[in-house]
C-alpha cells in the first residue's frame, strides 16, 4: 500500500467503529459481513475496515414460527425429496425441469422443460412460442368456481385442442400445432385448471414426465394457503426441504427497477412469519458474505448467493455443530453468471451466527473466515435491569475474539491481543441493543483490581473483572460493565490497582467523523455524510419508508446537495449519485429490514470514488456501510481493503 492507501485504510476503521446507537433493537435476519459480523458490540478496535453500523442487530426467536400441524395437501410427514412446494400445490418435477410461480395470481403452478426466462410460453398471442421439444404444464386456481360438475381429484389430463389460439409454437409450418391436453377439477369451492402443451417434436419421454409430474399433484383444500406468498412475480422454485417448523422453498426472481435487479429468497409455512429476499450483486462473493440468515429457538434458515467455484458447503455453528448445506445452479435467465444459491437447515438454537463453510473441488475452504472451534463461555452475569448476558471467546480464521450475547441480540469482536509490558488496561468494544444497558468491555492486566466508569457529568458505574483463558493471548482479566440506555457514552474507563491507584484510564464515546487524508476526499466524505443525514431525516418523516424517494424528492427535502440519478460508472464530482433503492429482503447486521440504497460520489479528478451504504429499518434507525467502489447498490458498497 502506498501512504494514501494507508490514510484510507485508516480513515474506514475509524468510521468502523463509530455509529449512532437506535433506540430498538432490529429484526431477526442476518447478513454475514465480509469480515466480521457486527452485533450488540460495536467493535472498538478492528482487524480489518469492513463495516460500519448505525444500528444493532438483535437476534430474536422466532415465537410464531412452532411446529403446527400441516396444512391440507401437504405430505404428512416430512416433504418428499425432489418435491417442490408452492403455496397452493406441492409437485415433484423431473430432474432440471422448471418450477415457476407465475404473475397472474390464478395461475398457481408452471413446469416447464425448459427455462421459461420468467414469463409463460404460448398460451398468450404476446408469450414467446412453446420450443419443439418444448413441454410446459400450467395449473390455475379459481375460488368460489367450482360446480357440482367438475369431477373431484384425482383427475387424468385427456386430448385438449390444438392450435396456435390455445398454443403458440415455434416453426408450426413444420412441426405442427403444439399438442394440448387438459383437465378440470374441484377441491371445496375452488375449481382446477390444468393445461399441458407439447412441441412438434417433443419426444413420448417427454410427454411422460409431464404425466408423472401431473400425477404428483397435492393440492391445498380449502382456501389458506400452505407457504408464505413468495416475494417476487414470477419467481422460478428453486428447491424444498423441510424443517422443524414445516416446509421451506428457496426461490428466485428477477425485477426491473433501476436497470433490473436478481434476488433470492425463501418462503416458509404460512403464518410463520419465515420469509424474504436478498438481492444478488455484480460482484461475485469470495465467501459466504452474500448468506442470509433466519435463527430463532427452532434453529434456523441459511440462504444466499455464493461463487460456482464453491462444490460443495455445510454449515458450522457458534457450538461447533456442523450441518449439510446445498449448493444450487441458479438459471440462466437470472443474469447472475459466477453465481450459484446456498442453502440450508440448522435445527436447535443456535448463538448469533452460522457460518455457511464453501470448499472448493480440491476440497480447500474458499472462505476467508469461518470457526475453527466451539465458543467457549468466560463470563456470565445480569446487567442493572436484571437481563442475563454472556461472554464468549470465539475461535475463528481470523483469530481469538468476543462475542456479547444477550436473550435479544449480540455481537462480536476481533481480535483479541496481548496487552503490552506496560499497558493495565485496553478498550475492546461498546454498543448497545434496543433499551438495554450499553455494554462495554476490554481487557486489564492482572494487578488491576477495579474498573470504573466516570461519565463526563462525574457519575460513575462500576464493571466487573472476570478471569480470561491465558493461553489466548497471554495473562490478563475481561471486564464488563454497564451505562444506562439514556446516557449516552462518552467519558472514561479508569482501572484501579489493589491500594486504590489509577493505573489505567481509556475514552469511550463519540470521537466524531475523521476527516480524509487530503482536502479533496474530506470533501468527498463530508458530502455523503450529510447526504446520509438528510435521507435518514427524510425516511423518519415518510414512515421509514424509501418507496418515493427520488431525485426531485431529495432535491425537495435537501436542496443545499446536488442530488443526481448517474448510473454505475458516472459518478459526478460536488453530486451525491442515489442508487439501488430497493425494499430490503433479509440481510447483512441489521436483518436488512426496510429499505436500502447507496450514495455515490468522487474528487474532482475523478480518480477517487467513494460510497455510503444505507439502510433504513422498518421499525426506524439506520445502518450505514462505508466503501471505496462505484457501487450499484448496497451490497456492493464495502471496504474491501486487501489485509496490510
Amino acid at each position: 500500500m502506498n501512504d494514501l492507501e494507508h490514510d484510507l485504510r485508516d480513515l474506514l476503521e475509524t468510521k468502523a467503529r463509530e455509529g449512532a446507537v437506535p433506540s430498538t433493537p432490529a429484526p431477526n435476519v442476518l447478513k454475514r459481513a465480509r469480515r466480521r459480523q457486527v452485533g450488540t458490540v460495536l467493535t472498538a478496535i478492528v482487524g480489518t475496515a469492513a463495516v460500519v453500523v448505525g444500528s444493532i442487530a438483535g437476534i430474536q426467536a422466532l415465537t410464531s414460527t412452532r411446529r403446527e400441524p400441516r396444512p391440507g395437501g401437504l405430505p404428512e410427514g416430512d416433504v418428499a425429496e425432489d418435491a417442490i412446494v408452492l403455496p397452493f400445490v406441492t409437485i415433484t418435477p423431473p430432474n432440471e425441469w422448471t418450477v415457476m410461480a407465475p404473475a397472474d395470481e390464478k395461475q398457481i403452478l408452471q413446469l416447464t422443460n425448459f427455462d421459461p426466462e420468467f414469463g409463460t410460453p404460448c398460451f398468450e398471442d404476446t408469450s414467446v412460442a412453446l420450443p419443439p421439444l418444448g413441454a410446459i404444464l400450467l395449473v390455475e386456481r379459481h375460488p368460489d368456481s367450482a360446480e357440482a360438475s367438475d369431477p373431484m381429484w384425482p383427475v387424468a389430463l385427456s386430448e385438449g385442442g390444438t392450435g396456435a389460439s390455445a398454443c403458440r409454437g415455434a416453426q408450426e409450418e413444420t412441426f405442427g400445432h403444439p399438442q394440448l391436453l387438459t383437465a378440470t377439477w374441484r377441491i371445496g369451492s375452488s375449481r382446477f385448471v390444468a393445461t399441458a402443451a407439447f412441441g412438434g417434436e417433443a419426444p413420448e419421454e417427454v410427454r411422460q414426465l409431464t404425466l408423472a409430474a401431473f400425477s404428483s399433484l397435492q393440492v391445498v383444500e380449502g382456501d389458506e394457503p400452505q407457504l408464505a406468498s413468495l416475494d417476487g412475480s414470477p419467481s422460478i422454485a428453486l428447491g424444498s426441504m423441510d424443517s422443524p417448523i414445516g416446509p421451506l422453498t428457496l426461490y428466485a426472481y428477477h425485477d426491473d427497477f433501476e436497470g433490473g435487479t436478481s434476488w433470492i429468497g425463501i418462503s416458509g409455512p404460512a403464518g410463520s412469519g419465515l420469509g424474504g429476499a436478498g438481492s444478488i450483486g455484480d460482484e461475485i462473493p469470495t465467501g459466504d458474505e452474500s448468506v442470509t440468515m433466519n435463527l430463532g429457538a427452532w434453529g434456523g434458515i441459511v440462504w444466499g448467493d455464493v461463487s460456482n467455484a464453491a462444490v460443495r458447503a455445510e454449515l458450522r455453528t457458534v457450538e461447533g455443530l456442523t450441518f449439510p448445506a446445498e449448493l444450487v445452479p441458479l438459471p440462466p435467465s437470472l443474469g447472475a453468471e459466477g453465481h450459484s444459491a446456498v442453502w440450508g437447515v440448522v435445527e436447535g438454537a443456535t448463538g448469533e451466527r452460522v457460518t455457511t463453510v464453501l470448499f472448493d473441488a480440491d476440497g480447500n475452504p474458499i472462505n476467508d473466515n469461518f470457526p475453527t472451534a466451539p465458543r467457549q463461555l468466560v463470563a456470565s452475569g445480569t446487567d442493572p435491569t436484571g437481563a442475563a448476558w454472556e461472554v464468549y471467546l470465539t475461535n475463528d480464521r481470523m483469530g481469538d475474539g468476543i462475542s456479547f450475547q444477550t436473550e435479544t441480540g449480540g455481537g462480536g469482536s476481533c481480535c483479541v491481543r496481548s496487552l503490552k509490558a506496560d499497558q493495565h488496561l485496553v478498550l475492546d468494544s461498546w454498543g448497545s441493543n434496543g433499551h438495554q444497558p450499553q455494554n462495554v468491555l476490554g481487557f486489564a492486566s492482572l494487578d488491576v483490581a477495579r474498573i470504573v466508569y466516570v461519565h463526563e457529568d462525574g457519575s460513575t458505574f462500576e464493571g466487573e473483572l472476570f478471569p480470561f483463558p491465558g493461553d489466548v493471548a497471554g495473562p490478563m482479566q475481561l471486564w464488563v460493565l454497564f451505562v444506562p440506555a439514556d446516557l449516552p457514552v462518552n467519558g472514561d474507563v479508569v482501572a484501579f490497582d489493589a491500594a486504590g491507584n489509577e493505573v489505567g484510564r481509556e475514552f469511550v464515546g463519540d470521537v466524531g467523523e475523521p476527516t480524509g487524508p487530503t482536502p479533496d476526499i474530506d470533501a468527498v466524505w463530508t458530502l455523503l455524510r450529510e447526504a446520509r443525514d438528510a435521507i435518514s431525516i427524510w425516511a423518519s418523516e415518510e414512515g421509514n419508508s424509501l418507496e418515493s424517494l427520488t431525485v426531485d424528492a431529495a432535491s425537495a427535502f435537501a436542496p443545499e446537495i446536488a442530488w443526481n440519478a448517474s448510473g454505475q460508472g458516472k459518478p459526478v464530482p460536488n453530486q451525491v449519485s442515489i442508487r439501488g433503492v430497493a425494499p430490503a429482503g433479509g440481510s447483512e447486521l441489521t436483518g436488512w429490514s426496510g429499505w436500502t440504497l447507496v450514495l455515490v460520489s468522487t474528487t474532482p479528478d475523478l480518480t477517487h470514488t467513494y460510497c455510503l451504504a444505507v439502510n433504513i429499518g422498518e421499525t426506524g434507525g439506520g445502518n450505514f456501510r462505508y466503501g471505496t467502489q462505484d457501487a450499484a447498490s448496497y451490497e456492493e458498497c464495502r471496504a474491501g481493503w486487501e489485509q496490510a
